[in-house]
């Protein structure tokens, strides 16, 4: 792990769910500086998308008890999910608008709270949404390729990933239901299992609705 820019003190974000049926879409975002660099990477602070489950949780942890004002998390479970995707859809606009309004979210509450403007900002397909945003409010913006590299991105990934599987193991037993990650084949099998148990119009509250999964396993 390591920092791709010359900053002493920045902000990474990083985000969970996008690509999952099943559980909320979440964004994290972490503060670092020079001061903590050093302990973050001495902890193994790693992409939460390449270690396992359990040592994001493990990981998370650490982060919530030692940098806790270091964090900022922005949840949508399915049904507030649904309901904003929706109306972002009414307004011509789609996920990726409504993922890149989470992000700004996120990074202008750390900046107010931390006190810094420099931003580490992975280059997906949303992110002129984003850089165009924070731009406008005089922030220094870094675009990275793979900015998962970067200790403040990984430290992100882990804090989104952790609150995404924590989420879901909730809804699993709120819904006494095993509710799988992803989007595979398996999924459409438990979703068609899920109605069954629970009926039609409880699929939103564990959901993607506009995923195509839904009318796969509804027509």
């Amino acid at each position: 792990m390591k920092k791709l820019h010359h900053w002493n003190a920045w902000i990474g974000t990083d985000e969970s769910g996008k690509g999952d049926y099943f559980g909320p879409l979440v964004v994290a975002g972490v503060y670092i500086n020079n001061d903590c660099i050093d302990t973050f990477v001495e902890m193994g602070i790693s992409d939460g998308k390449k270690i396992t489950n359990s040592r994001v949780e493990k990981l998370a942890n650490w982060m919530w008890e030692h940098y806790e004002e270091n964090i900022v998390v922005i949840k949508k479970m399915p049904e507030t999910y649904n309901t904003d995707y929706d109306h972002f859809q009414s307004q011509g606009k789609n996920l990726n608008t409504l993922l890149a309004s989470m992000h700004v979210e996120v990074i202008q509450k750390l900046s107010e709270s931390k006190g810094t403007e420099h931003v580490l900002v992975d280059k997906f397909s949303y992110h002129d949404i984003v850089t165009s945003q924070l731009r406008s409010e005089n922030m220094d913006v870094k675009l990275e390729t793979k900015a998962e590299r970067d200790i403040a991105v990984a430290a992100a990934s882990i804090i989104a990933r952790a609150t995404f599987l924590t989420d879901m193991d909730a809804l699993s037993k709120e819904f006494d239901f095993e509710l799988p990650r992803g989007a595979t084949p398996n999924v459409k099998v438990a979703a068609r299992d899920f109605i069954r148990q629970h009926g039609v119009s409880a699929l939103g509250n564990v959901a993607k609705l506009h995923f195509k999964t839904t009318k796969d396993v509804l027509y």
